[in-house]
Order: structure tokens, then sequence, then C-alpha cells
């Protein structure tokens, strides 16, 4: 498939943010910060810079039912509980590793979508999401990018993270109000996580002092997360959902390199194996004609 450099940069943009995003939590964790306050406060400062972006543009999110359940679910699946599951795991595998796992999630949704009869069946699409499954299988093994076999139990709770992906793909087609302004979803679902992550940190005793030389690190990040969700939903409206799906590749690579070059990570010969049956099975499932449309990393 041949892409315009139009489609080819925005999403090279996007994936080195959402391949990013191991180097913030882990930085901040290393500071003592908790995985819920990380979260916290890259969806705080996100919903701002979002906030501010749809006021600029007369997008204001609106506050009627159908949009706060979308709202809520979106946020809940999408963004808490991702973060949850990602950003507390990521305090004990590698960043390259996590990267790995970024793709199962297009793939999962195309499986849920074919359960809920979204989708028609496709043998290749199933075949492919076995293939990446496999290849997240090898990348736990010994000699791969999961380098301590100790470190498995997180391996496996990151591994969560795609699936609260894919199910906030699926909930996201099936709860957008016809008509919604992608922004607007984006600002909404966003103020919706950072409300639920400030209780659900609360409640877990997670909101406590922390080192204030992360404030910029976190409004670093949230203010890249919001530069990615208008990327996001901007190559969703010009080149579609089979376009830009294919970040999953460039997330993956970029995870790598960064984990490298930020954490000295090198990650075993296993590795490459792992990757191209991760990339084979996520060509298989998004490049033929895709319905729905994802969301998330």
């Amino acid at each position: 498939m041949r892409f315009a450099l139009s489609a080819i940069l925005p999403l090279l943009l996007l994936g080195t943010i959402w391949g990013a995003t191991p180097i913030f939590v882990k930085t901040l964790g290393g500071m003592g910060w908790p995985p819920l306050m990380i979260a916290l406060g890259a969806s705080g400062f996100s919903t701002i810079t979002l906030l501010a972006v749809c006021f600029a543009r007369r997008e204001i999110p609106a506050l009627r039912r159908p949009y706060l359940i979308h709202y809520g679910v979106s946020g809940l699946t999408g963004l808490v509980l991702s973060n949850l599951f990602g950003f507390t795991s990521l305090q004990h595998i590698p960043a390259g590793f996590f990267s790995l796992l970024i793709p199962l999630s297009p793939m999962l949704t195309v499986v849920g979508a074919m359960l809920l009869r979204m989708e028609k069946v496709s043998w290749r699409r199933i075949g492919g999401s076995i293939l990446g499954l496999l290849g997240i299988g090898i990348a736990m093994a010994p000699g791969a990018a999961l380098p301590d076999p100790e470190a498995l139990p997180w391996a496996l709770l990151a591994a969560c993270t795609p699936v609260w992906y894919a199910v906030a793909n699926i909930a996201g087609v099936k709860l957008a109000p016809r008509g919604a302004a992608p922004l607007a979803l984006a600002a909404g679902t966003c103020a919706a996580a950072a409300l639920m992550m400030a209780v659900i940190a609360f409640l877990a005793g997670q909101i406590r002092a922390v080192d204030l030389a992360g404030l910029p690190i976190t409004m670093t990040q949230g203010v890249l997360l919001a530069l990615a969700y208008l990327i996001y939903f901007r190559s969703l409206s010009t080149q579609g959902g089979v376009v830009t799906s294919q970040v999953g590749y460039i997330v993956t690579i970029t995870g790598l390199i960064w984990g490298f070059a930020i954490f000295g990570e090198v990650p075993g010969w296993l590795t490459i194996p792992a990757a191209a049956l991760v990339f084979i099975g996520l060509a298989m499932v998004t490049l033929p004609g895709k319905k729905i449309t994802q969301s998330g990393a």
C-alpha cells in the first residue's frame, strides 16, 4: 500500500509520541510518582489542552445524556483502566516490550467486532490475530524483549492494556452520538477520565506529595497526549481508519528505539521474529477493508 507523504508524516509523529509514553511513565515512576498520579497528571493536562482548543474552535463538548455515557465509558476503558494496568506494569517491564503489545489493540478490536457481528467473520483476520498473539508469546520468552522471567506476571498485567483499548474502540463506535465532533468527544472523554482517575487515585491512597521536579514532565506528557489526539482524529477524517491504524507499526518501532536510546534496553534476538509476527498479524487484520474506527494507542 502506497501512502502519500501527507499521510506518512502525521503517522510518524503520532507513533513517535505514543511510543514515547513509557519514557514519561518510567521517568516519573523513578522519581517516586505513583502510577495513578502519573495517569492523572497526563489526563488532566491533556484535558486542559483539548478544552482550550475546543473553545478556540467553538466545538464545546455537549453535556446531554448520550454524550455523557460516551465520555464515561470511553474514558473508563480507554484511559482509566488501560492506564491503570499499563502505568503500573511499566515500573517493572522494559519500555520496548510494552511497545510490542500496542498492535494487539486493533487485532482484538476486529475480533471483538466480529463476535458482536459488527464485522463479517474473516478467517484472514482471525489468523492474523493468532499470529500477533504468538508474537507476543515469543516476546515474553527468555532471550526476547522480556529478559527477566520474574517480570512475567507484570508482562501479563501489561497485556491487559490493549484489551481495554479494544473495548474502548468498540464501545466508542457503539455509543458515539451521531454527528458528534471528534475533537469535542476527545475532550469530553479526557475530562471524564481525569475525574474518574482522581477519585480512584484518592481511594487508592495514591494522591500524595510528590517530587515537584516531575511537574514539567507530566505537563509535557499531557500536552503531547492532546497533540496525539488532534493528529489522530484529523488522520481519521482525512485518511480513513485503514491508513490511521497502521500507526501500530510505528509505535512498536519507535517504542523499541526509545527504550534503547533512553534506558539502554537491548532486546534479545528473539525480539526480531516476535516483532515480525506482530507486524504480519497486524497487516492481516487491518489491511483488508476495515469498517470501524480505532481509538486509543
